[in-house]
């Protein structure tokens, strides 16, 4: 009973790192973009990578596609991003104003 606990256990946390994890890559996305039209065609190439490995059973693999994908987020963010006026009370324009 313990290991289907830890496995299940497991199994949510990973979806949940995964969830954010892809939730910060598209918002980093609109940063890169900058029409609408090219975001949709980058936001589908991310959700894309994501898809190709939604099957993926074994743990230890999962754990690894997670930490590489992080790593590679990092390297990939944007320098100067676009903070939105609803973030921050210390910026109530934005940083596009």
């Amino acid at each position: 009973m313990a290991s289907t606990a830890g496995y299940l256990a497991r199994r949510a946390a990973q979806k949940e790192r995964v969830r954010l994890l892809y939730r910060r890559a598209l918002k980093d996305t609109l940063n890169w973009a900058v029409h609408r039209h090219l975001f949709y065609q980058d936001a589908s190439d991310l959700r894309d990578k994501f898809e190709a490995n939604r099957h993926v059973d074994n743990l230890d693999v999962i754990d690894r596609l997670i930490d590489d994908a992080e790593a590679q987020y990092r390297n990939f963010q944007h320098p100067d991003p676009y903070i939105g006026k609803r973030r921050f009370n210390l910026w109530p324009f934005g940083s596009s104003a």
